[in-house]
């Protein structure tokens, strides 16, 4: 059921009928996006559009990256955009003051680099520009001083990424670069926001929706209360799952093979992964502790593997390895998703097999995000 909520299983679109990224985001909500080829990916999977497609999208300002909520960067509708970071992500509380005065950013850093975005950013401008930006006028950039200065003006709705120029991100005014943006009341965006998460997520729990949009309790339950008419409940085991009166379909056992990029909201979307990710494989998904996740392959909407790509000058080598040996079939599956994958990329791919990856007890605790 969640592998067709969220636009997998069947896909959005297919390369033959694609279908917009807009039209993907405006269903799911948002797609988490933290690196941009891996970003593309999560939209192409669903949309069955190429990269080159995904960035004429974010050139047509239809969609764009940026941080509206759990201080993460996603993918969102372009209109939706500002709304989006001033109802769920705008800068407040004292662990982003505590961070501020650790890296030596006073207020008045703030409001300078605010005032220089407004002045400058009315075209995109590359990443590193905007670090010599604020260096030029008197504000230090190093140690990752740029990226909070810029991830508060994102949150604060002022900015967000444009296009990319060559390969660095672009940051832009939101006001320059969104051609509509909507206006919504409280109420109605988070009825939006609780609307597109269920039907792109469900089966979830009202935690599941909490820790998506790293919200209390109370505000989630507001927020769905706005929209109670068009879910569905249902109690197992006495934990109540909300699924939207318009789920798509789930379609009979297919023996389904995708290979899914990092952070993709099959993993990252819940609370918790277990219903996913079997628990005992946490830790070779999520090597290291600062919640780096790899490329997974899924297998009939359970995590069976890893996977990363190599790029050579002709092709891109997919490299999978399964936590233990896939059959004939699946190995035809895997060659069908890295053919996929690679009319994506606009190239030809190469699977290499990798032995299976060993089992692990150690690592983050299953669920942490």
């Amino acid at each position: 059921m969640r592998m067709a909520a969220l636009g997998l299983v069947p896909p959005l679109g297919t390369a033959a009928d694609p279908t917009s990224a807009l039209e993907v985001l405006r269903r799911v909500g948002a797609l988490q996006a933290q690196d941009y080829s891996s970003g593309a990916w999560s939209l192409g999977i669903r949309s069955g559009l190429t990269a080159q497609q995904v960035e004429a999208a974010v050139r047509a300002r239809e969609v764009v990256r940026t941080w509206p909520m759990r201080g993460t960067l996603h993918w969102v509708p372009a209109e939706d955009a500002r709304w989006m970071c001033e109802l769920l992500a705008a800068p407040r509380g004292t662990t982003l003051a505590t961070r501020f005065a650790q890296l030596g950013i006073t207020e008045a850093d703030v409001a300078l680099a605010g005032r220089l975005f407004e002045e400058h950013l009315r075209e995109p401008m590359s990443r590193p520009d905007v670090a010599a930006l604020l260096g030029r006028h008197g504000i230090d950039p190093t140690g990752q001083r740029s990226y909070h200065l810029i991830g508060h003006s994102c949150m604060s709705g002022l900015i967000c990424q444009g296009p990319l120029i060559g390969k660095q991100p672009s940051l832009v005014l939101i006001d320059a670069w969104v051609p509509h943006s909507r206006k919504v009341s409280r109420e109605e965006g988070l009825s939006i926001v609780a609307e597109r998460y269920v039907r792109g997520h469900g089966p979830v729990t009202e935690k599941d929706l909490a820790g998506w949009l790293l919200k209390p309790l109370s505000l989630t339950r507001e927020a769905l209360a706005l929209v109670q008419d068009r879910l569905v409940r249902e109690t197992l085991d006495g934990q109540v799952w909300l699924t939207h009166v318009d789920a798509r379909p789930v379609p009979a056992a297919t023996g389904a093979v995708h290979l899914l990029p990092q952070w993709d909201e099959l993993l990252l979307g819940y609370r918790s992964r277990d219903v996913t990710l079997p628990p005992e494989h946490l830790a070779t998904v999520v090597a290291s502790r600062n919640m780096v996740f790899k490329p997974t392959l899924v297998v009939d909407g359970e995590v069976a593997g890893n996977w990363r790509r190599v790029q050579r000058r002709t092709h891109v080598c997919v490299e999978v390895q399964p936590f233990r040996e896939l059959s004939a079939r699946r190995w035809e599956g895997v060659e069908r998703a890295a053919a996929a994958y690679a009319a994506f990329a606009g190239t030809e791919a190469r699977v290499v097999r990798v032995g299976p990856a060993a089992a692990s007890p150690a690592g983050p605790k299953a669920g942490s995000d």
